[in-house]
């Protein structure tokens, strides 16, 4: 889409909710946003992925992007898509939304270089430390590893869903495939302040996770550090 139909899409509103009073506190001081970013999801068109972050630099003192990893590969490949092709599917699609993003950043005076994918952090000390204990306890506490389990379902239904895929039967070994995109986000979802060497951050999305909701009732051991937020949010239309 050209820069002048974009500049066209009238201003955009967004309505925010927090997941806890801690949440809704840091979304206050508004000190900085991260953006999550879906592959293969059809709401994030180049129009939407423009408004939420021209909202978003309107609102916030910082703004950046989280996209996919390359762990995305492993929800196509539980659908039966070989692991070269949906790694060169994911390549695309993260792509496309890098492009997309971008974009919107430059158009509205972010910093275009504030995207990330959960890749690009797979050597950093601190994620490591993060996506190791999540992994542990994965591992080793059944009602978080059945939460994540859960997660990874509704991934794999949807994404058969939005690509008219009739699957009768989802096993057990495509749930821990497709589990490793869960995994590798959580750290995020829990710690992002830390990994991304800020003070504070709202993870920002455009629905709930169940999964989200079980940690910040603390039914695990895994728990949302204090800087840590997230938010869904709503387009006003």
């Amino acid at each position: 889409m050209s820069q002048i139909l974009l500049e066209k899409i009238a201003k955009p509103l967004f309505a925010i909710e927090p997941l806890s009073q801690n949440c809704q506190s840091i979304f206050d001081r508004r000190n900085h946003i991260l953006i999550g970013i879906s592959p293969f999801n059809s709401r994030f068109s180049e129009e939407y992925i423009y408004r939420l972050i021209e909202w978003s630099i309107k609102e916030f003192k910082g703004v950046s992007v989280l996209l996919a990893g390359n762990e995305a590969a492993n929800l196509l490949e539980a659908l039966g898509t070989s692991r070269v092709k949906a790694e060169r599917k994911v390549r695309k699609e993260v792509n496309r939304n890098r492009r997309f993003a971008e974009r919107a950043l430059k158009a509205h005076g972010g910093n275009p270089e504030a995207i990330y994918t959960f890749s690009d952090f797979i050597t950093q000390p601190v994620y490591c430390d993060m996506r190791t204990k999540i992994e542990e306890s994965f591992l080793h506490q059944p009602n978080f590893q059945n939460a994540c389990l859960e997660m990874s379902h509704a991934a794999i239904v949807g994404r058969a869903s939005g690509t008219n895929m009739d699957i009768s039967v989802i096993t057990s070994e495509m749930l821990h495939n497709a589990v490793q995109y869960v995994l590798a986000e959580l750290p995020f979802f829990i710690g992002a302040p830390n990994i991304l060497g800020i003070q504070e951050t709202v993870l920002a999305y455009h629905k709930p996770w169940r999964l989200g909701e079980q940690i910040k009732d603390e039914q695990f051991s895994i728990r949302m550090q204090q800087n840590q937020g997230y938010i869904t949010v709503d387009e006003i239309h």
